[in-house]
């Protein structure tokens, strides 16, 4: 990418099949919301983008939730000053996974995105 532009990274994670994560906004405040954030790096991270969760029920529960395969859209600007050359953006996706039965640990997964700047 250039100095000085924008470009929009599309992260996609898979959650396994009788599985969901959720949302980044959930109803309840005691269940642990899927984030994704940046660390410092050559690029800014000027927003991150989550889809439409969908409503599932869950015992007698309604969840927003995230299954399948689902993108979270990053929009990154290089600075006009960032140096040239390869390099990587780091990141974490925190989330809590879960069955119909019952929600694991919540867990961090550390991602890494290559990036070339003109």
């Amino acid at each position: 990418m250039k100095r000085g532009a924008v470009v929009t990274q599309i992260l996609k994670p898979v959650v396994l099949a009788g599985f969901h994560v959720n949302s980044d906004k959930p109803k309840d405040e005691f269940l642990i919301p899927l984030k994704l954030t940046w660390n410092a790096g050559p690029l800014e991270a000027k927003s991150v983008s989550y889809p439409k969760p969908e409503e599932i029920k869950v015992g007698s529960q309604m969840l927003v939730v995230f299954t399948g395969t689902f993108p979270i859209q990053t929009e990154f600007k290089a600075p006009a000053n960032a140096p040239p050359g390869s390099a990587t953006m780091t990141g974490k996706l925190r989330y809590q996974a879960c069955n119909s039965e019952m929600c694991f640990r919540p867990s961090t997964l550390d991602i890494r995105v290559p990036v070339a700047i003109e």
